[in-house]
């Protein structure tokens, strides 16, 4: 029975210490992209831009502001998703956390 016991938590031990370095891998995975994405619409801008001079700015600016402003957003949205997720799924499942016993009824009046 505790053999069995100590065999099961090794294994809950493991499982999550390679979940938490999939999710960090996740995150580096994420950061990364949003490097790559910056370089690309670099690049994008700069090769698509014609030679007349003013054209030129105004060109690589709306490249420049639209892709990076894709990349922020992203970002943004990453910012926000990825703390909740791990306030919401990981901590509170392995804070202990139980569902309540009594039955939820907002609108009945209390008896004292």
């Amino acid at each position: 029975m505790n053999f069995g016991s100590g065999l099961w938590d090794t294994y809950n031990n493991l499982t999550g210490l390679l979940g938490d370095v999939l999710s960090y891998v996740r995150l580096f995975a994420i950061s990364l992209s949003g490097g790559a994405l910056a370089v690309v619409f670099n690049d994008l801008a700069a090769s698509l831009a014609p030679d007349i001079p003013v054209a030129k700015q105004l060109v690589m600016f709306l490249i420049l502001a639209f892709g990076h402003g894709i990349n922020i957003f992203m970002s943004a949205i990453g910012a926000f998703v990825h703390p909740m997720r791990l306030t919401f799924i990981e901590f509170y499942k392995n804070a202990g956390f139980e569902a309540a016993t009594r039955i939820y009824t907002p609108f009945r009046k209390s008896a004292k």
